[in-house]
């Protein structure tokens, strides 16, 4: 009896420990978007970063979502702060270049949205942050 209890503890608190997985789904509805724009092709690649690091791929041709390998929970949660720390600043970032990237704040029926050319040598230094942050994660998932 006592053996029994202690397994279920166990299992209690391991289950409690692990973070939610989300399907496309089931994602809160505060939740951030980010990708890349290729005006030549007309090409955009879309992914969504969950609260719990999970990423999903939108596919614009299917309109359906692949799940990636996930982010560590603290570099989502640094993510989030620096999307959050841009949308309280109030930086308005839209710029359209040949390729262009983006990141859009979803919260809710809320959308902030920002979309720079990566090549533009007066990109501000956090956007430039964000955008070397999110493109180094992208790649390590995709090699």
């Amino acid at each position: 009896m006592n053996k029994l209890l202690y397994l279920s503890l166990l299992f209690f608190a391991f289950s409690a420990c692990s973070s939610k997985k989300y399907t496309r789904e089931t994602i809160p509805q505060n939740y951030i978007e980010f990708g890349y724009m290729d005006a030549k092709t007309s090409g955009t690649s879309t992914y969504i970063l969950a609260d719990n690091g999970q990423i999903f791929m939108k596919s614009t041709i299917t309109s359906r979502y692949s799940e990636y390998k996930k982010l560590k929970e603290k570099d989502a949660e640094f993510v989030y702060t620096m999307v959050d720390q841009l949308r309280m600043s109030n930086n308005t970032m839209y710029q359209i270049g040949e390729k262009t990237h983006f990141i859009r704040l979803r919260q809710g029926k809320e959308m902030y949205e920002w979309k720079w050319d990566p090549t533009d040598e007066n990109l501000p230094s956090n956007i430039k942050k964000l955008d070397e942050l999110l493109t180094e994660a992208m790649q390590k998932r995709l090699d």
